[in-house]
């Protein structure tokens, strides 16, 4: 019985009205792209540490001292 009064639930708050129920699919889903594009870019950046590109410039800069820009650009630094 407590099944049925869930799914009765869920029908009177979400998908009585069509306005509310395409608001909820469309904020589940921008909700749902933000967590799986999070978690694949964990998961790539744990997998590839070291060989990305801000991995790469980090060790260079370190290497030369900190001096990443090489050239002045002649203007005031004041």
């Amino acid at each position: 019985m407590a099944a049925a009064q869930i799914m009765d639930l869920g029908y009177r708050m979400f998908m009585r009205r069509n306005s509310v129920y395409v608001a909820f699919i469309i904020g589940g889903a921008l909700a749902g792209e933000k967590v799986i594009n999070s978690s694949f870019n964990t998961a790539w950046e744990s997998n590839n540490q070291g060989k990305l590109f801000k991995d790469i410039a980090a060790k260079k800069a370190a290497e030369s001292g900190g001096d990443e820009g090489g050239e002045d650009d002649g203007g005031d630094d004041d």
